[in-house]
């Protein structure tokens, strides 16, 4: 009866485990996609703001290899006045045969983050 119960307990610690491993791996690649939206929003911050409307759709970073399919894409659009742009970053990626997908939305001015 003892390893019964043992063996009972060990398979529920076990799953309690796998499904903790699983929860901590997905976590790490949200926290890459994140990591790599958020470094192209802040270099897309430093170009021109006239330069905004030529930037392609598509974008690379070193740290998308550690994201199975992983590609990035970058939305410019027309914001409330003409000093000011809406950007979109996204980074998709494939998560144990699920699409997975990160998107930060930020809007630039052509005087910059904080001057008045």
């Amino acid at each position: 009866m003892a390893m019964v119960v043992l063996g009972i307990i060990l398979m529920t610690l076990i799953s309690v485990f796998i499904y903790g491993y699983n929860v901590i791996a997905k976590s790490k690649q949200l926290a890459i996609a994140t990591q790599i939206c958020q470094a192209e929003i802040e270099r897309i911050r430093g170009l021109a703001f006239d330069s905004l409307s030529s930037l392609t759709t598509s974008f690379s970073d070193p740290k998308m290899t550690a994201l199975i399919n992983g590609q990035g894409v970058r939305v410019v659009e027309a914001g409330a006045g003409a000093d000011m742009r809406k950007l979109s970053v996204s980074v998709a990626w494939t998560y144990r045969g699920l699409p997975m997908r990160k998107d930060v939305v930020t809007f630039i001015t052509r005087m910059g983050v904080d001057k008045k």
